[in-house]
């Protein structure tokens, strides 16, 4: 009867997280880029000087998509269309996001619940299941997101842009964002999701410890390099960094009410897990 319950309750938080996903990518399809329009006319039927002389348009945001995204301009550079270099970019994180979904999916529910679990244990196998539920959504909204900018890439004229950075800023700068946090948070939970597997069913308590230690050792490493690249890249602390991507976020749930929805659903799904942990504990420590 527990087993049923805890599969039913699983299942539930499935269909939130799911949910949650599939609002916040929808709100990409309703939305098209702001820039369009204007690489649009700049690429009709204008010679090479002519693309030169209108090279001063100024591009409303991106002075904050560029501090994100990092990457200085050169007014030297010629206008190209850098779409196919921004979709082979989208595809460096669909792939892999793809085979780690699949992954996550076919061992989320490896571990079940049983009476006779202790409390570290109890907990240990509620984190696992948490970490791989969430690497499926996370991995799934960047293939979602990937899907839909590469396309939308194919479909639309030539858009140009002096450089790849350029480009993204100016169409792609919340989806590429979305993507790369999601991809890295996905990557990280299933890491952290492999450690407390590795906890619970090696009978080997030695073997266990050294398997987690190896995997806590890759994730601190793999977070050091995030965080230092995007320093790096946008050229402030990686706490501005956030700020700023916080604020796009924000931008983007005022002007497109589905995904501030997916936002909003998302934060309260979040928030109710953290307020509900104390009575997790109660119930794991009173059976």
């Amino acid at each position: 009867m527990m087993n049923t319950l805890s599969k039913k309750s699983v299942l539930a938080f499935l269909h939130v997280i799911i949910a949650t996903q599939t609002l916040a990518s929808a709100a990409f399809l309703l939305t098209p880029s702001s820039a369009t329009q204007h690489h649009s006319e700049l690429h009709r039927g204008f010679g090479k000087n002519t693309r030169k002389s209108r090279n001063i348009v100024s591009h409303k945001g991106a002075s904050t998509a560029t501090a994100v995204r990092g990457g200085a301009r050169d007014d030297t550079q010629e206008l190209k269309d850098h779409g196919g270099a921004v979709s082979g970019m989208f595809g460096n994180m669909r792939i892999p996001a793809s085979l780690i979904a699949g992954a996550s999916l076919g061992s989320a529910f490896a571990l079940p619940f049983m009476n006779s679990d202790t409390i570290a244990i109890g907990f240990a196998k509620r984190m696992y299941v948490f970490s791989m539920i969430t690497t499926l959504g996370s991995m799934l909204l960047v293939v979602v997101l990937s899907t839909i900018a590469m396309n939308d890439i194919v479909m639309r004229p030539s858009r140009l842009a002096k450089s790849v950075v350029d480009y993204m800023d100016e169409n792609y700068v919340l989806e590429w964002m979305l993507v790369r946090c999601h991809f890295f948070y996905g990557t990280l939970a299933f890491i952290l999701g492999s450690a407390f597997r590795t906890w619970t069913s090696v009978a080997c308590p030695v073997l266990g410890r050294v398997i987690v230690g190896i995997l806590s050792s890759l994730t601190m490493i793999s977070m050091s390099y995030v965080v230092d690249k995007i320093r790096v890249q946008s050229g402030i602390p990686f706490r501005q960094s956030l700020a700023l991507f916080v604020k796009t976020i924000m931008d983007k749930m005022k002007t497109t009410p589905l995904f501030g929805i997916g936002v909003v659903t998302w934060v309260t799904a979040v928030t109710y897990l953290l307020v509900k942990m104390p009575s997790m504990y109660f119930h794991m420590a009173s059976k």
